[in-house]
């Protein structure tokens, strides 16, 4: 759980700092149009802020 929780922070961190990145890699259900919008970016950020918590907290009952 420890490694896990790890790796969950570390890619989370990813998506909060270079959204970019996580737009390219597509979907087939998204269509482009969706992608380009900044809005996304937002959305990957909000993701990723999520997968941070959930990432720590793995940590941390990992350790208790």
């Amino acid at each position: 759980m420890l490694i896990t929780g790890i790796l969950i922070t570390i890619i989370a961190f990813f998506m909060i700092l270079m959204p970019q990145v996580f737009m390219r890699l597509k979907s087939s259900r998204i269509p482009d149009k969706l992608l380009k919008k900044p809005k996304m970016k937002i959305v990957l950020r909000v993701w990723g802020v999520i997968f941070v918590i959930v990432g720590i907290l793995l940590i941390i009952f990992s350790i208790i």
